[in-house]
């Protein structure tokens, strides 16, 4: 387990190992796609290589929950060369159905259950000729604070083996940024993709609602949900994008494959801090001042605005909002233990008690939290009647100790509020369904961890973001920072 592996220095594992860094570590998936079709690799010897990147790294960093290697060695064989990834490997966050591959959600409730079929997302993701060599860790049904579960353990951020990489896609970002993969799978519900992204250093997406193809069994869509990836490179993020976005859907016009940047100059608001929960630490402030200043040596108009929803109204509402989920879930368990859902051992403390305590909600305060939910789109849309475009901090902080949230503590109001604190930014964009994104672009904070800007666009309006994250992505281009425990240092 990580945990007992940690202890280790950088210099005492590459000691401990006499192979050189492969020769593919500084490549995106686009880049090794274009090696596999000039004859330089093969999808087969990528899969060989990444495993033992896997075999490396997963004892230190604690990110996989289910190995696929057969499967991405059978795959390997017969991905079509002319797909858009001609066979890259690819980490896939174990909530997501993958036909014939153990789906957890982190939970003993789920250890052995086994999807037969893919869902939408992952066929495209599949036939775009990326090949799914593994699942990664989540906290329980995506409702902890750090990495971390009572199946599989915790995952430890490869920047700062004292942090987690955070939140529920925090086991893929821990391998993006190890270098065990270029482009990871994630879901954000409440910042999972972009939260993780800044603490790991890499470019993170939230699409908008209702975008992406369906990543559920049933063919519908999350209401704050999305899919999406991670990576090292904004571009194959954008062909992933063109790839797995839903074309049928009528709420707006096709993103198509954004190429680069527009010369077109954005007005952008710039939010220092939303008042409330918790402080932005100077650190993070002092980042994000910095790119509002980068922002408009590009060329952009920079202004102070206001953020659109209320902190503290965001988190006394959350718990109430996600008891409609947590309620089905404890009456499921009830029936199928037939003993109270605290004590039939199949959720963690956190997740078990969070679960009682929903079931105490009122309907009138559900009513309340709709409310405030239903408001939240007209909040933003009335924002970016101002504006094209806002730059926030992702999170107050650049990132979470691992010991700050454990699976198995008590749930309260009080103490979920405070745990809140760190999604003010990102968890209302999702209630408002707005494309967002978490730019890599501050390395080298106090703790060691990179601190990522967070960008927020108009309902719909996902071409711009990544257009913008061309234009910053060559403006201070993240490839030559690594994190320590990463591929880069710990040869394999």
């Amino acid at each position: 387990m990580a945990a007992a592996t940690a202890a280790l220095s950088v210099p005492e594992l590459a000691s401990a190992n006499l192979r050189e860094p492969d020769e593919f570590i500084d490549y995106d998936a686009t880049g090794l796609a274009g090696l596999i079709r000039n004859g330089d690799v093969t999808p087969v010897e990528l899969v060989e290589i990444v495993i033992r990147r896997i075999e490396a790294l997963d004892p230190v960093l604690n990110f996989m929950t289910t190995p696929t290697f057969d499967r991405a060695r059978s795959r390997a064989t017969s991905i079509a060369p002319d797909s858009p990834f001609a066979g890259v490997p690819i980490l896939i966050k174990d909530m997501v159905d993958v036909g014939g591959v153990r789906r957890t959600d982190g939970s003993r409730l789920l250890a052995t259950n086994v999807p037969q079929h893919n869902v939408a997302y992952i066929d495209r993701v599949e036939a775009a000729g990326l090949n799914i060599i593994g699942m990664t860790n989540v906290p329980e049904f995506a409702g902890g604070f750090t990495t971390h579960n009572d199946l599989f353990g915790e995952t430890l951020n490869p920047w700062n083996l004292d942090y987690s990489p955070y939140v529920s896609s925090g086991g893929s970002a821990a391998a993006a940024a190890a270098g065990i993969v270029p482009l990871v799978h994630g879901t954000d519900g409440a910042g999972s993709n972009r939260l993780p992204a800044s603490t790991c250093g890499l470019f993170g997406v939230k699409p908008s609602r209702f975008r992406m193809l369906s990543g559920e069994a049933d063919g519908g869509h999350d209401r704050t949900k999305t899919h999406q990836t991670m990576g090292r490179s904004v571009r194959d993020s954008a062909l992933l994008m063109d790839f797995t976005e839903d074309r049928n859907q009528d709420f707006y016009e096709p993103v198509g494959l954004v190429e680069g940047p527009t010369r077109r100059r954005l007005r952008i608001g710039f939010v220092a801090d939303a008042p409330g929960l918790v402080d932005v630490s100077r650190e993070v402030a002092r980042a994000q001042e910095n790119v509002a200043v980068l922002l408009e040596d590009l060329g952009h108009t920079v202004v102070e605005v206001a953020w659109p929803a209320d902190s503290e109204a965001f988190a006394a509402q959350w718990p109430a909002y996600f008891a409609t989920h947590m309620v089905p879930l404890k009456n499921h368990i009830e029936a199928l233990t037939g003993m109270p859902v605290a004590d039939a051992g199949l959720l963690t403390g956190f997740q078990a008690s969070f679960a009682e305590y929903a079931a105490s909600i009122s309907s009138d305060e559900s009513a309340r939290a709709a409310a405030f939910i239903e408001a939240l789109p007209g909040l933003f849309a009335a924002a970016f009647s101002e504006v094209d475009m806002i730059l926030s901090p992702v999170m107050p902080s650049a990132g979470a100790r691992a010991d700050s949230f454990h699976p198995d503590e008590v749930f309260s109001p009080d103490r979920m509020s405070a745990l809140l604190g760190n999604l003010k930014f990102t968890g209302p964009v999702n209630f408002a369904g707005n494309p967002a994104m978490s730019v890599p672009l501050t390395w080298g904070a106090s703790d060691g961890l990179p601190i990522g800007s967070h960008f927020v666009a108009p309902l719909g309006n996902d071409r711009a973001l990544y257009e913008l994250a061309y234009e910053l992505e060559e403006a201070r281009p993240p490839k030559d920072y690594w994190a320590p425990y990463s591929v880069k240092y710990i040869p394999v």
